[in-house]
């Protein structure tokens, strides 16, 4: 598959197979996430895999009772660490690698941004100065949503300055 095949076929998940990740395919996308671009190629930020099934449902109320959680096969928990520049960008690239090779091996992840950062970071015993920042769920869908709307390249788009069109 190719990336804008991948792009174009990405969907956030929100039910899961109740199934393992496969080991090779996990390490595969942690691997994409490794490759990632990051400022001056820092790498600041760190994931937490979690994929104990009592540690998800531990998690669920934490992340505003969304709890398809605690289907997914994993929950990668992305920290970052807020004294260095970039870094919340840098985990984003990070996530978004690993949201593309997803779907290339047929997995599903969805963003959750929905979540008490303290009580996230408590849970997972995460120091300080690290705080979390991110957390994407993975696994094997359950649903194949319909492509949502975007908006188009006018409303998006300017070409040299604000307001200029091609």
């Amino acid at each position: 598959m190719n990336v804008m095949n991948a792009i174009r076929k990405r969907r956030s998940i929100r039910r899961y197979q109740k199934r393992p990740l496969d080991e090779r395919d996990l390490m595969d996308l942690l691997e994409a996430a490794r490759l990632a671009p990051s400022g001056a190629n820092r790498q600041p930020w760190q994931i937490i895999v979690v994929q104990d099934e009592e540690t998800m449902k531990g998690l669920v109320p934490l992340c505003k009772n969304q709890g398809f959680i605690a289907d997914s096969s994993a929950l990668l928990v992305g920290l970052d660490d807020p004294g260095q520049k970039w870094s919340r960008v840098d985990l984003a690239i990070a996530f978004d690698h690993i949201s593309l090779a997803a779907v290339e091996k047929g997995l599903g992840t969805c963003w959750i941004g929905a979540f008490d950062r303290d009580a996230v970071a408590k849970h997972l015993m995460v120091p300080e100065p690290l705080v979390v920042t991110a957390c994407l769920t993975l696994g094997y869908p359950a649903e194949e949503p319909e492509p949502r709307h975007r908006k188009s390249m006018d409303a998006l788009f300017f070409w040299e300055e604000y307001g200029g069109r091609k």
